[in-house]
């Protein structure tokens, strides 16, 4: 199961304003979250997701990287159910 601060990481970098973005991608702070989810999720969920990881790792702007976190965050609401 997916700890209450990778939801909260996740719920930061949804927010395009916060203080992970500067100018539309990801800072290396958020850089830093993004790595600390994708971790936590692929240790529990499919692999699927692990390219999109990279992906977004390379591309660092916030449509993509919201893109794949709303995944994330229907997966795990699958999961729950």
């Amino acid at each position: 199961m997916v700890s209450g601060a990778v939801i909260r990481y996740i719920k930061e970098l949804l927010n395009p304003y916060s203080e992970y973005y500067s100018d539309g991608s990801l800072n290396s702070e958020g850089m830093t979250l993004l790595k600390l989810i994708a971790r936590e999720v692929l240790r529990e969920y499919p692999p699927s997701l692990k390219p999109r990881f990279a992906k977004a790792r390379r591309r660092r702007d916030y449509e993509y990287v919201s893109e794949l976190l709303n995944d994330v965050i229907s997966s795990l609401s699958q999961s729950f159910q």
